[in-house]
């Protein structure tokens, strides 16, 4: 199989998207553009990947994958200047060379596969990725010879009204022989009234030379849809999301309502979990297996363990809750945070930098912060761990089989042994040792009669 090398052009302007952000690092999906298409590009199997950079270049560079091989074009003269200032990028590569675009994320590998094949079967010198369009107004349109060949690429200003009639369009997406597209670029000038190099007139010199140009149709015009606005963008993000939520119905799971249900690329879930309405599945979140995520859960790059049950309202925030627990409703797991496997965390509790040991129940409205809870503990209602005395975070560990009662305060930094039990409402401020009851707490004094005379003090201050 002949060798394959990728040209990613990035160095537009992009100046439509009216941002500081270079165009390519906006995201779709939850990934920048340019990570799209690397992710497509690295499962076609292209051995060398060449991105050419010009606007924002720095923070572009910084954000592409190891093994991506960067150049600059210092001016944007065009598509055609972008692919010879690749050409340091392909220096001693000798095969196929595929040009596509940062700002198209959608075009499938399946869709690349084909085009690479079709390009191969037929000896080209040169394929063009084309689509058909209802309305073609303003692109480039496929002039075919009577063989189906590609006899031409002519643009809307240059077009006859018979040409403009043409449904058939140019993507921007090309596939050349190495030693083809080389000896083109060494021939195209900026001669026209834009006074740039465009890529189109390599096809037209190969075609002059009698080299053969093929084109291949792809069915699905979305596919090719490039981003210059953020109207564009969202319209990207609509059906990139609308193909993972039926790539993941696909793999076993199910959406209650998928049009609510955000998902972004890089998710996993796995088979027999059900999704409810108004979910947020984003970053690199992983989902188990038979889990139940109910309504209006939001997981941020968190991790799911099996048969776990997230109610109504629950974010997981960069945290990992365990095989087998119950998270919610209302719940905030952050921080690192890990809740243990078969552990059950109540309504409006939350943990920061914690770790929840397996078997521990954490009940409602607790917090605790920089703790470590050993095996099948109980966090009563309203606890909370006072960990940061305004300079510092200080830990807190509660060892195996504690029970602590309910509006409990341990102030950091503190450890409550084995088997320990702590009052309700107590403030512990020491180390409490194994199987020891803690109480801190005052002791309790009825006052007789004092809500009478209270009372009384009241009518005659508003009698004066």
């Amino acid at each position: 199989m002949r060798p394959l090398a990728c040209v990613i052009l990035a160095a537009g302007q992009g100046t439509r998207m009216k941002s500081e952000l270079p165009k390519p690092l906006h995201e779709v999906c939850g990934r920048p553009m340019i990570d799209h298409v690397l992710a497509t590009i690295e499962q076609l199997g292209a051995e060398r990947t060449v991105v050419v950079v010009g606007a924002g270049a720095e923070r572009l560079v910084a954000a592409l994958g190891e093994g991506v091989v960067a150049c600059e074009q210092p001016e944007q003269l065009g598509t055609g200047h972008a692919a010879i200032c690749a050409r340091p990028g392909l220096d001693g590569f000798t095969g196929d060379v595929l040009i596509t675009y940062a700002d198209i994320p959608l075009v499938t590998t399946d869709t690349l596969r084909r085009l690479t094949e079709h390009h191969r079967a037929e000896g080209a010198a040169a394929t063009v990725l084309t689509t058909e369009l209802p309305d073609p107004t303003g692109y480039g349109r496929i002039i075919r010879d009577g063989t189906g060949a590609v006899a031409a690429i002519v643009e809307q200003r240059d077009a006859s009204a018979e040409q403009r009639a043409i449904r058939e369009i140019n993507t921007g997406i090309y596939l050349f022989d190495s030693e083809a597209l080389l000896s083109a670029l060494d021939r195209i000038s900026p001669d026209n009234d834009q006074g740039e190099y465009y890529l189109t007139d390599a096809i037209a010199i190969l075609v002059g030379d009698g080299r053969p140009v093929r084109a291949l149709i792809t069915d699905d015009p979305d596919e090719v849809m490039g981003i210059n606005t953020r109207v564009q963008l969202a319209q990207a993000e609509r059906i990139a999301r609308d193909r993972i939520r039926e790539q993941v119905m696909l793999a076993g799971a199910t959406l209650i309502d998928p049009p609510s249900t955000l998902i972004d690329a890089g998710v996993t879930i796995g088979p027999d979990t059900i999704i409810g309405h108004g979910c947020q599945l984003l970053g690199a979140t992983a989902i188990g297996a038979g889990c139940e995520i109910r309504s209006g859960v939001v997981l941020r790059s968190a991790t799911i363990g099996d048969r776990v049950l997230l109610r109504d309202h629950t974010v997981i925030d960069e945290g990992t809750v365990l095989d087998g627990s119950e998270v919610g409703p209302f719940a905030l797991v952050r921080g690192g945070s890990v809740v243990g496997r078969d552990c059950k965390m109540g309504s409006s509790a939350e943990i920061n930098r914690t770790r929840m040991g397996d078997g521990t129940k954490m009940q409602h409205f607790s917090y605790l912060g920089d703790t470590t809870t050993g095996r099948d503990c109980n966090i009563g209602a309203g606890v909370i761990t006072c960990n940061y005395d305004g300079y510092d975070k200080h830990p807190t560990v509660i060892e195996d089989n504690v029970f602590i009662g309910s509006d409990s305060i341990l102030i950091a930094p503190v450890t409550i042994g084995a088997g320990a039990y702590t009052g309700a409402g107590s403030v512990i401020t020491g180390d409490v040792p194994a199987g020891a009851l803690a109480v801190a707490r005052a002791r309790q004094k009825n006052i007789e009669g004092w809500a009478e005379r209270r009372r009384r003090q009241i009518e005659r201050r508003e009698r004066q």
